[in-house]
């Protein structure tokens, strides 16, 4: 099987946080938060929190002196959300979903945007999500529907078959990978999850400019990475096609994105 380089570190944080997060995850992220503010948690944990997208609205949705535990494996992804979200709210730490470092019962919400995907293993960290659930506490999390949904990352992939046909840089395989609703289902009841919810939304991203779009799908995610792995003088190259397909299908300017995801809620 090919390695996916999945390391979110040197500039890619920067790139993600500036480029992708407003296009990609800001709707999502409000969404998200919105759902929670109607939970009114004391104790919250959000586990891949990346650069503190959701993060930093979740101050404003909780209970009042709520306890708040964000989290990443990548300390790259933490440092940087670290500095972006400087409210003392926030208690940040480098965690791995599939062992929790906490007793059982301690939080009234779990929540993960876009980070189930990467697991190493997705039922045992749906387990710990359960183990440190208060009774009645609530685990929610999102994940893309297909690529074909999604119109921005189906271009990213296809400008990278086009240049690497052979050996196809694969990260774009892996966010997109985890929708089929009978395997969610599944794998939460494995868990011990039975009161589960799966809601498909439609919502739009944005972007200033397609030049800006392609360097968040490209600089803001490994795949430049593993670009850089075959030919490191191709990685201009795939961003300015990408930026042109980008144009051509929405244009140069104020990109209005369509995205596709579920977002999942599970009662204890």
């Amino acid at each position: 099987m090919q390695q996916i380089p999945a390391a979110f570190s040197g500039d890619i944080p920067v790139y993600y946080d500036s480029y992708l997060g407003p296009m990609f995850f800001e709707p999502f992220a409000r969404n998200m938060a919105e759902r929670i503010s109607q939970l009114s948690p004391s104790t919250i944990l959000e586990l891949a929190s990346g650069t503190g997208r959701l993060t930093k609205l979740l101050p404003e949705v909780v209970a009042k002196g709520a306890s708040i535990i964000a989290s990443d494996i990548n300390p790259a992804m933490i440092q940087y959300g670290r500095q972006k979200t400087s409210d003392t709210a926030i208690e940040w730490m480098e965690i791995d979903a599939v062992t929790l470092p906490f007793r059982d019962h301690t939080f009234d919400c779990v929540v993960v945007q876009f980070g189930v995907m990467f697991y190493s293993d997705r039922v045992q960290a749906f387990k710990e999500a359960w183990r440190v659930l208060k009774p009645g506490g609530h685990f929610l999390f999102s994940c893309w529907d297909t690529l074909p949904n999604n119109p921005v990352p189906t271009i990213v992939n296809d400008v990278l078959h086009r240049f690497f046909p052979i050996d196809t840089p694969a990260f774009y395989t892996v966010p997109f990978s985890y929708h089929d609703e009978s395997l969610i289902k599944s794998d939460l009841s494995k868990a011990g999850f039975n009161n589960i919810t799966i809601d498909l939304l439609n919502l739009t991203g944005y972007s200033e400019s397609a030049a800006n779009a392609a360097k968040g799908a490209i600089l803001g995610t490994p795949t430049i990475t593993a670009i850089d792995q075959r030919d490191e003088e191709a990685s201009f190259q795939v961003l300015k096609k990408v930026e042109e397909q980008i144009t051509e299908q929405f244009g140069s300017s104020d990109i209005q994105v369509p995205l596709q995801a579920r977002v999942v809620t599970c009662k204890k």
